[in-house]
């Protein structure tokens, strides 16, 4: 018999707006409703046909890129760099980098050599995500090319030699192999750049607070994730709500909607 005078710790009280949960959640309850979808042009733009999934299907593959990632040595508080159009594919990455503990970077499309490597060495990051294609850009072969980047994680046709192709490695991963991490409300969640020398960090517990209520049945994301609206009244109230988050198509040659440039106010 356990002795009168033990005190047993308290349990950790599980975190409502845990973005792991939210989705496994949604898995469980509907996972044969829509969750995601492409932009219906997204061929154009990474040379790759539009997708969509269901609430478990986005679960299964995100279990799939964070296990590609750990196996890879991404880590719990690792910074993430991630350039990538609107999409399935942005949402995945960001999704995947949480489901490690680690903290995404979403990065404007249209930055080069330099501005990587800047925001790259400002942050810590040494790992980046992104398509070989982007428009007229060949992203993954840029951002190959610099030191930075030890790690380059790549989707897309003639993968360059020193890029990891996430369709090839996604195909041998393991989902389910992952030990579980639960986010906590002061675990970092994000860092967003509002300038090439202003960078913010927010936490899990800032994305929530600032959350647009929804009870849509769809939402759309006309951003890519790199400025705190996209968090604020897309990303954290979809996965509030578990609705439909679509894309719209980008018109023209036009990438500018994509870059998320703009004021970005401290957290």
């Amino acid at each position: 018999m356990r002795h009168h005078s033990e005190v047993m710790a308290p349990r950790a009280q599980a975190y409502d707006e845990d973005p792991n949960n939210l989705v496994r959640t949604h898995a469980a309850r509907h996972p044969d409703s829509p969750a995601i979808a492409d932009p219906p042009d997204i061929h154009r733009l990474t040379g790759r046909p539009a997708r969509q999934w269901t609430w478990a299907g986005l679960d299964h593959e995100v279990d799939r890129l964070a296990t590609t990632f750990a196996a890879y040595g991404v880590r719990g508080t690792d910074t993430v760099a991630v350039q990538l159009p609107a999409g399935v594919e942005l949402v995945q990455a960001v999704l995947a980098c949480w489901r490690l503990g680690a903290v995404p970077m979403p990065l404007s499309v249209g930055l080069r050599d330099r501005g990587l490597t800047y925001r790259a060495m400002r942050a810590g990051a040494r790992t980046i995500v992104t398509s070989v294609r982007i428009g007229r850009r060949q992203a993954a072969a840029t951002a190959a090319a610099l030191p930075c980047f030890p790690t380059v994680f790549t989707w897309g046709v003639e993968v360059p030699r020193r890029a990891v192709d996430l369709a090839a490695a996604g195909a041998e991963a393991k989902p389910g192999a992952l030990p579980r991490t639960e986010i906590v409300p002061d675990d970092r969640a994000v860092v967003l750049w509002a300038s090439p020398d202003r960078q913010f960090s927010y936490r899990h517990r800032d994305l929530s607070a600032a959350a647009v209520p929804t009870t849509a049945e769809s939402l759309t994301n006309t951003r890519a994730l790199t400025c705190p609206a996209s968090f604020h009244e897309t990303l954290v109230p979809w996965l509030r709500a578990g609705c439909r988050l679509i894309h719209p198509d980008v018109v023209g040659d036009n990438l500018g909607s994509l870059t998320g440039t703009g004021r970005i106010p401290p957290p």
